[in-house]
């Protein structure tokens, strides 16, 4: 990556994220409206000069998710000319290698090469139980579908996770790593360094981070009650396997805090000086999940907005350092 980047080139290293398009118990959505929304999202994205706009998917459980996220992609390729297409992610092992390789080739192709494929080996027993696929042959399977995408000229790959068989997979075959929103700047440091170790590695360093920019000290506490009552349905389920939380509280709590904590809630100073933080640690792209169910629609456009006018000038020299160590 080049070294000197303006102010004005800032979003071309960051990413918006998630559009999910989850219904939640404490938060119902309207499923049509939510994908009309995501089309209207993107072309605001691109209008505000962000990198990519990304999606991710689950099925089977009573949230929803977007279970088909290249399909939607597809609209949203439709809609726009140079914003890129993120998935972060989609579960590789869930899927057919074969048809995989060929829909996201073909998105990446008819798009002008805007696909960013992030892939993953999903964690809920749910759904491999609902494909008749055994949730511990999940490794074996995503590197059947990465040696399948490896036969076909298509888009970037970008492999999520933080574990040492994630980073190692994207290491020996030179794809992006896209590192979880929870992990601390040392953690970021560690994988980066088990990346960087592999000779002839040439991928790119991506870190999600939860953030909303409110200036307003009051309101940005009230909004990370919102969050941890909000993510506390989301955890309480998958960090606990399916068990009422009263039998793990303590478990629960610990995820919570790691969840609430890693979130980057405040002013803009404060929300950049923990970016920066990140992008010292090694991180070259970011993906910035401002998208949660909790919020209004406008309130996510509102914020689009305040990102994209907020954190450019702030985050110049961090980006610009962050190029020059590669």
């Amino acid at each position: 990556m080049e070294s000197d980047v303006s102010a004005a080139g800032v979003l071309d290293r960051v990413g918006l994220g998630l559009w999910t398009m989850r219904s939640m118990a404490l938060v119902p959505r309207n499923r049509v409206a939510d994908y009309r929304a995501f089309g209207d999202d993107a072309e605001l994205a691109e209008r505000l000069g962000f990198h990519s706009i990304w999606t991710a998917e689950h099925r089977i459980w009573y949230d929803g998710w977007c279970p088909s996220p290249l399909h939607a992609l597809a609209m949203v390729a439709g809609r726009t000319t140079r914003l890129h297409l993120g998935t972060a992610v989609l579960l590789a092992p869930q899927h057919d290698p074969a048809v995989l390789a060929e829909e996201s080739a073909a998105l990446h192709r008819l798009s002008g090469g805007r696909l960013e494929l992030g892939v993953g080996l999903g964690h809920r027993d749910v759904e491999f139980d609902a494909f008749g696929l055994r949730r511990d042959r999940r490794g074996r399977r995503m590197d059947e579908a990465l040696d399948t995408l490896a036969e076909h000229p298509g888009p970037p790959i970008w492999i999520g996770g933080m574990a040492t068989p994630a980073l190692e997979r994207a290491a020996t075959r030179n794809h992006n790593v896209l590192l979880p929103q929870t992990l601390t700047p040392d953690a970021i440091r560690r994988a980066v360094a088990t990346v960087r170790g592999h000779d002839g590695w040439t991928g790119t360093v991506g870190a999600m981070r939860d953030l909303w920019i409110e200036p307003d000290p009051v309101r940005a506490r009230a909004l990370r009650e919102r969050f941890r009552r909000f993510f506390l349905e989301e955890a309480g389920w998958w960090v606990l396997k399916g068990r009422p939380a009263f039998e793990a509280p303590d478990a629960l709590d610990a995820q919570m805090d790691r969840i609430v904590g890693s979130a980057l809630i405040g002013s803009p100073d404060e929300v950049a000086q923990r970016l920066r933080e990140l992008l010292e640690a090694g991180a070259e792209f970011l993906c910035l999940r401002i998208n949660f169910d909790m919020v209004e629609h406008a309130e996510l456009q509102e914020q689009m907005h305040r990102v994209a006018e907020d954190l450019p000038q702030l985050l110049a020299d961090a980006m610009a350092l962050a190029g020059a160590a590669r």
